[in-house]
């Protein structure tokens, strides 16, 4: 089995179970900015004083060495562009997020 197949959807239930064996860990949810692959969303844990902890690195070709970004919480309407809280969203479809049912219908051809 390649570390590809091994890692690849596990980021969040791996780092779950890392935190739960070490309370001092923080899981983080965020992107992993691959040179190779570019923007990934994924999930790790990071250390009191901010060291990254990744034990799914290995699925990306780039093996950790890219960069880390932590989500915000902010997303990006699919249609405006606006940027709105994850909490705020109006309405999603698939992988898409609206500030408002306007804005859903447009994007559909309404």
């Amino acid at each position: 089995m390649t570390d590809y197949m091994k890692y690849r959807g596990n980021c969040k239930e791996m780092s779950e179970s890392l935190v739960a064996d070490n309370p001092s860990l923080t899981l983080v949810r965020g992107f992993y900015i691959c040179p190779i692959w570019g923007e990934e969303q994924h999930w790790w844990t990071k250390t009191t004083d901010g060291e990254i902890i990744d034990v799914t690195s290995a699925q990306f070709p780039s093996n950790g060495k890219g960069e880390y970004v932590e989500f915000d919480g902010m997303l990006q309407c699919s249609q405006c562009d606006k940027q709105i809280a994850e909490n705020d969203i109006n309405k999603s479809h698939g992988s898409y997020a609206f500030c408002s049912y306007e804005c859903y219908g447009k994007f559909i051809g309404l």
